[in-house]
């Protein structure tokens, strides 16, 4: 007997196919073969509905309305998921791929965060533009064949600095002015210094020491 009282007292719903004709917010209106309705789109129910779309909806007799999945569609070129709140994508066990044909988009109005303990990224292209940008590690190794840097200034900070090059070129057009505590050049076969004006000035004694000195 609580058995058939139970059944008794439960709504009945009933599924029925519809043609959805509008939106507004969070509500859809659906065109059914007997009636409008005006319903919501179920929690299980991801893709978010458009106009065209034939959903299957379920309907109780108190009014409650839902649309519990969207079976065709004219133009599939295009699909939406709509959350409220936030997500989360989780696999427990094994990898997570996001692969697309066309390309892929990550927009967010605030921040992105990505952790890992490794992170590879392989591309025939890219372009990065950052306002600022602050780096932190402990090693960096790159590999380039070429390097073109265009820039208003430049300053960098370093306990020691070691270079090893075949040719070195530099144009400057103004000043270069260089301070330091000792200063040794080696050069194994020619050292040529040329300038319209040319001034050397020590506190104390300057040394000229050769096999042949020629002056004039």
């Amino acid at each position: 007997m609580d058995n058939l009282a139970r059944a008794l007292n439960s709504e009945q719903v009933f599924l029925e196919y519809g043609r959805v004709t509008g939106s507004e917010g969070r509500f859809f209106t659906v065109e059914t073969g007997s009636a409008k309705v005006k319903t919501t789109k179920s929690v299980s129910c991801l893709v978010e509905p458009v106009r065209g779309d034939t959903v299957l909806i379920s309907i109780a007799p108190s009014g409650t309305c839902y649309i519990l999945g969207i079976l065709e569609r004219e133009n599939v070129g295009h699909c939406s998921l709509i959350f409220d709140g936030d997500v989360e994508f989780k696999a427990k066990e094994g990898r997570l791929r996001v692969a697309a044909q066309e390309g892929i988009d990550l927009v967010s109005a605030k921040d992105t965060a990505l952790v890992s303990p490794e992170l590879s990224i392989n591309s025939v292209q890219a372009e990065v533009s950052i306002q600022h940008l602050s780096f932190f590690g402990t090693f960096l190794q790159g590999q380039i064949q070429k390097i073109k840097l265009i820039g208003q200034t430049c300053d960098s900070i370093f306990e020691r600095v070691s270079q090893r090059v075949k040719r070195c070129y530099r144009w400057v057009d103004e000043l270069d002015q260089l301070k330091a505590g000792q200063l040794n050049y080696l050069v194994k076969k020619l050292m040529s210094l040329r300038g319209k004006y040319s001034v050397l000035t020590a506190e104390e004694d300057v040394r000229i020491d050769g096999d042949k000195i020629l002056m004039g």
